[in-house]
């Protein structure tokens, strides 16, 4: 909305009907939404990549680099942890597919861990639920790697 005559860009005055609008934060999200982060740390022999937030269309491009940069190289080693995660889609499903071709294709390894009904529900919509094998715990992918 702009006022006749002026620029398309200017701005609208607070006064004139938008002091009850709800801004979102410069990053796209709606104000209260969790915006997309990740955190990539080493247990043991593992990368293990911590999925934050809302890992949709807009998640992917803040999260996918560092899951792209653990899976780099020959035998990559990689937990993803989805436990910190509050929403995924099938954006995030795609994520995923990209991360276990990526490590099957260097000889490596991926686990994943996820504990919720929701996320497990997307996982066997898109057929990759058996494919994945997702364990509820950190310490189960760890033990199941060595035994």
């Amino acid at each position: 909305m702009t006022q006749q005559g002026a620029p398309r860009d200017a701005p609208v005055p607070l006064d004139r009907g938008a002091q009850g609008a709800v801004r979102e934060p410069a990053s796209g999200y709606p104000a209260g939404a969790a915006a997309p982060r990740v955190r990539t740390h080493r247990v043991g022999g593992y990368t293990v990549v911590e999925l934050h937030g809302e890992i949709d269309i807009a998640g992917v491009e803040s999260v996918g680099p560092a899951l792209d940069a653990a899976t780099a190289g020959d035998g990559p080693a990689v937990i993803v942890d989805l436990r910190p995660t509050t929403f995924f889609d099938c954006s995030g499903l795609g994520l995923l597919c990209r991360a276990h071709r990526r490590v099957r294709e260097r000889g490596g390894r991926l686990r994943l861990v996820c504990d919720d009904a929701l996320i497990l529900r997307t996982l066997r919509a898109g057929r990759t639920l058996d494919v994945l094998e997702p364990v509820a715990t950190l310490d189960e992918a760890l033990r199941e790697e060595e035994g």
